[in-house]
């Protein structure tokens, strides 16, 4: 409070003007004396002065505390202007993050989508190559029993002929079909 705000206090005075409490009092030799009725009365202690005096006759309590509402107004006007920039600053910041949430989540089944046509392509690349590898396979077995077939027919036109040297092979494989 500054000092041109004040235009009034109300104070008490006593009726005692002594500068010692109402329960001591003075004797003849300027020594303190204690009131007796203090132990006797429980309620002496609550000492009540008589008298109010005001210094000016106007009210000072209406300026005071209109002063006061309106700083608590204010403070209360800036608490509840923090509060909404704090909610505005978090609602903003959650929409931010389910932004990279989102973000994130669509990065992710890109990647899914991409790993299941790379993975569906293996697949293709595997059976293919199994393919080929079954193909091989068997054409190796036709190759390997054309081959005993033609030692069989070999050994059997040696043994035939006496003179094996003058038969010609090329015209065994004719016969058997085998060009």
């Amino acid at each position: 409070m500054q000092p041109s705000e004040v235009s009034g206090i109300q104070y008490l005075v006593p009726s005692n003007p002594s500068p010692y409490s109402p329960h001591f009092s003075m004797n003849q030799s300027n020594k303190p004396a204690l009131d007796s009725n203090q132990f006797l009365n429980p309620l002496y202690n609550f000492y009540i002065p008589p008298q109010i005096n005001d210094i000016s006759p106007h009210s000072s309590c209406i300026s005071s505390n209109s002063t006061s509402d309106e700083a608590d107004e204010q403070q209360l006007s800036l608490i509840i202007e923090r509060k909404q920039r704090r909610m505005i600053s978090n609602r903003e910041s959650a929409r931010r993050s389910r932004m990279r949430k989102q973000r994130h989540l669509d990065e992710l089944w890109a990647q899914v989508v991409w790993l299941r046509n790379e993975n569906h392509q293996l697949i293709d690349k595997l059976n293919h190559v199994s393919e080929s590898h079954d193909r091989v396979l068997q054409e190796n077995n036709q190759l390997k029993e054309e081959a005993s077939e033609l030692r069989q027919m070999l050994f059997g036109m040696r043994l035939g002929h006496p003179n094996s040297t003058s038969v010609n092979l090329d015209d065994v494989a004719l016969e058997h079909g085998l060009s």
